[in-house]
């Protein structure tokens, strides 16, 4: 299905996706280094060893089954593990709200860095 064509909406269940956010605030909350945004961009950076990479990476993979109007793509530098994710035109509010989340649940030298950069 064409970008155009997929619907702007996430198929979890309301008791599934609370278990989801759940989910999302945890691992921001351990191992987030970084959080930058474009318009349609949030990229998110994780200090991760080869399991958490793994989970992070899980994770990532499921909520791109419920939300296939997202793209996510998973990079290993040498800063961590970036996780971008992109949204189309009319999406960008899904990533304000992920975002507010990571910011919401990350360690604050992370948020202050996101602020000032």
């Amino acid at each position: 299905m064409a970008e155009s064509e997929v619907p702007i909406m996430c198929t979890l269940s309301p008791n599934s996706m609370v278990e989801r956010l759940t989910e999302f605030e945890g691992l921001f909350a351990e191992g987030l280094i970084g959080v930058e945004r474009e318009p349609l961009l949030l990229r998110l950076t994780f200090d991760a060893d080869a399991v958490r990479e793994a989970a992070i990476r899980s994770l990532f993979a499921s909520e791109e089954q419920c939300c296939a109007f997202l793209g996510f793509a998973c990079t290993r530098t040498e800063a961590g593990l970036v996780v971008e994710v992109t949204a189309p035109q009319d999406a960008g509010p899904t990533l304000d709200g992920m975002q507010t989340l990571a910011q919401r649940n990350a360690p604050p030298e992370v948020v202050a860095r996101s602020w000032v950069g």
